[in-house]
């Protein structure tokens, strides 16, 4: 298979409303799509299989570090935001090692604006301090740049590129939700899902981060401000995704 045949796309953890049935799904990704899908780290509840979902989109065979040209994404924060490392690019070699790419303002990769679509840019060659984290491969340079990572893991093979949120222990209350879309490998971006969540589980999902106060001001429309949920799913339901 050569470096452009179609990557392919696996769909892990069952936070992804309506676009797998199951962790594991294999699905072909499309190039220049529009679908949005919900990545979503929660730790409120007893169950573990939403505490991290993740996108993985699997490498034609002997892709190395070096051979990445691009590698973006546009998300949008829709409780919690960044930080604790996620949302972030986990980039795995084949010698089991991990190379992971944080998106957010660097240096701490917080602050991120929440209810907002924000483009990435292309990752690739980008030296912002400690963007890329290789202490994995090497101790001690988990504050590295795209040129230390391509000097120390350039020739290596990396086996798949996967999108991450696992960071619900870092908020308060213990929530990370982030839509993603328009995942660019190289020359290809990606449909990476065909659903995401409902209108009403995005607002009950910013309802959570907001609180009911700040979040009846943010949508209420009537004089006690008790329609603020049905006005979220209102303008949600028709806002482009």
């Amino acid at each position: 298979m050569g470096k452009r045949a179609m990557l392919m796309l696996a769909v892990a953890g069952v936070a992804l409303i309506a676009v797998a049935s199951a962790a594991g799904t294999t699905k072909h990704g499309k190039p220049s799509g529009t679908g949005v899908v919900a990545l979503v780290s929660d730790l409120t509840n007893s169950s573990t299989t939403d505490d991290a979902s993740s996108l993985s989109y699997n490498l034609p065979s002997g892709t190395t570090f070096a051979d990445l040209t691009q590698l973006s994404t546009q998300f949008d924060p829709i409780a919690g935001g960044c930080g604790g490392g996620s949302p972030r690019f986990t980039l795995p070699l084949v010698s089991g090692k991990n190379v992971f790419v944080y998106l957010g303002p660097s240096p701490n990769f917080t602050g991120c604006a929440l209810n907002t679509w924000q483009s990435s840019g292309n990752l690739i060659g980008n030296n912002d301090t400690g963007r890329y984290d290789t202490s994995q491969v090497q101790s001690g340079t988990q504050v590295n740049t795209y040129s230390g990572a391509l000097s120390l893991v350039g020739t290596q093979d990396v086996t798949s590129v996967d999108l991450t949120v696992d960071a619900g222990w870092f908020f308060n209350p213990k929530v990370q939700s982030v839509l993603v879309r328009d995942v660019q490998i190289n020359n290809q971006t990606f449909v990476t899902g065909n659903g995401g969540m409902s209108p009403a589980q995005l607002c009950r999902a910013e309802l959570k981060s907001l609180g009911a106060s700040a979040f009846e001001q943010k949508w209420g429309k009537n004089h006690n401000l008790k329609n603020a949920f049905g006005k979220c799913v209102s303008a949600t339901a028709h806002s482009p995704r």
